[in-house]
């Protein structure tokens, strides 16, 4: 059996905008990807507001960067860790540059490869886990209802295209699997920005057959009612 890490914000958590609570497990896009892959087990390490290397003012914990290396050794061995970040770091730094954003993901990139030679891994003779590099997928400026919206909306329309060309030129430069997200779900108008439970299994069922395509797993979306 295949282990998956899929390291993420509020995606991989699973919010829903309409009531700011967690999808059910079964509707969460990891554990939907897990449920379309043959003989895998999924690790979810899904927390909201967490970044690429970034603090986010007022909410401890979510520097990206520095919490991976644990969430790598819980979950060890591995076979293959996703990497679905990048939305937060313009919510934790308003001049955010996508590059900036990208160079952080290389690091996370680094640091996964890293994990058999880290200090305290206990897993120090296996080979490195392969890497998934997901761009966010993109947002709505206008959200339906009054209030529930982020300011930060309007500017993502713009950055999170770029973010998804430069993480595409990353995982060719690093030689990982990528998924652009944008092309496989939208998001909740409610707030423009999370997703609901159609978009969710959708975001899964994408990624599995993108996995599926690079050979990485077989793919069996027989149960999967979108």
């Amino acid at each position: 059996m295949k282990s998956i890490l899929v390291y993420g914000d509020s995606l991989v958590w699973g919010r829903n905008a309409i009531n700011r609570n967690r999808h059910e497990y079964k509707d969460r896009w990891p554990n939907v990807l897990g449920a379309s892959l043959e003989n895998v087990k999924i690790w979810e390490a899904g927390l909201g507001g967490r970044t690429t290397d970034l603090d986010f003012p007022g909410l401890p914990g979510r520097n990206g960067l520095e919490h991976l290396p644990v969430a790598l050794l819980q979950a060890a061995p591995l076979d293959l860790v996703i990497l679905a970040l990048g939305t937060n770091d313009l919510f934790a730094e308003a001049g955010r540059k996508p590059q900036d954003t990208v160079n952080a993901m290389r690091s996370l990139v680094k640091v996964t490869k890293d994990l058999p030679t880290a200090q305290g891994s206990s897993v120090p003779n296996t080979s490195p886990p392969r890497v998934m590099i997901v761009a966010p997928p993109n947002c709505l400026p206008l959200p339906s209802v009054t209030g529930e919206g982020f300011p930060e909306l309007d500017k993502l329309t713009r950055w999170l295209p770029e973010l998804a060309k430069l993480y595409g030129e990353l995982a060719i430069e690093q030689n990982t699997y990528f998924a652009d997200a944008s092309k496989l779900c939208e998001p909740d108008p409610v707030d423009g920005l999370h997703l609901d439970v159609k978009n969710t299994k959708k975001l899964g069922v994408g990624i599995a057959k993108i996995l599926a395509l690079a050979g990485f797993a077989d793919f069996c979306c027989k149960s999967i009612s979108l």
